[in-house]
């Protein structure tokens, strides 16, 4: 888990910034609830979204990066699309984010390698397919529906998979099983929640990524999720036996 607070964290983020991080994760997010298997909410999340909302001005990308000089755009391209609207789509070709040439966070940008790492997770049996399949069809979804219905103002659909966490939400912070339902059909309904609620998050509140809020909206509605159980078959014989 230290690895995903590390990989969202902005460019220069201050150590004792990362120390207060760590020490919310490990404390609030998990010991306080009994660790391992108890937590309610995903830990890192909680710490993130904490940070967030207590030191805002270090969580804005564009602005981590003006110290550096890389032959990219210097601006996030979250920003770009509150800034200018759909057009700012032209600046940033789709490879160049798959690659991870765009300004986000240590590592969550890198999309190709979040990619890799993800489909090795599920070949590893380690997560099942429902979650992010989901996860990332709602995305799609819910930014086409947004596309259709104001084109000048919103990104398309492989704009919001591209960039910043979406594809790390997908693969390695909605599918944690502490947090996240067992059976089949509410881990899609899961799933296709979250990949909507990032794009409306995105779209319509002042959080450019929105991927803490949304895991963590989530996270609380997986429990009433989970009570939608397969029927158990064999149970009439007994009745009648």
């Amino acid at each position: 888990m230290a690895i995903l607070l590390a990989v969202l964290l902005p460019v220069g983020t201050p150590w004792w910034m990362v120390v207060i991080g760590s020490g919310l994760m490990i404390i609030l997010g998990k010991k306080l609830f009994g660790g391992i298997g108890a937590y309610p909410v995903h830990p890192v999340l909680l710490s993130y979204a904490m940070l967030q909302i207590s030191w805002p001005a270090t969580f804005k990308h564009t602005g981590a990066v003006l110290a550096y000089d890389w032959n990219i755009s210097m601006v996030s391209p979250l920003q770009m699309i509150k800034t200018l609207g759909a057009s700012a789509e032209t600046i940033f070709s789709w490879q160049d984010m798959l690659l991870g040439n765009q300004v986000a966070g240590l590592g969550n940008g890198l999309v190709l390698f979040v990619l890799i790492g993800g489909i090795l997770l599920l070949l590893m049996r380690t997560i099942t397919w429902h979650i992010p399949v989901a996860f990332i069809i709602g995305v799609v979804c819910m930014g086409g529906l947004l596309r259709l219905v104001d084109p000048q103002c919103t990104a398309t659909p492989i704009f919001h998979l591209l960039s910043a966490s979406t594809l790390l939400g997908a693969f390695f912070l909605a599918p944690e099983p502490t947090t996240s339902p067992v059976n089949s059909l509410p881990m899609i309904m899961y799933g296709l929640l979250g990949g909507a609620l990032l794009v409306l998050i995105r779209t319509f509140s002042i959080h450019l990524d929105g991927i803490a809020f949304t895991i963590l909206l989530i996270n609380m509605v997986y429990p009433l999720l989970d009570r939608i159980t397969p029927a158990v078959r064999g149970l009439e014989v007994a009745d009648h036996a």
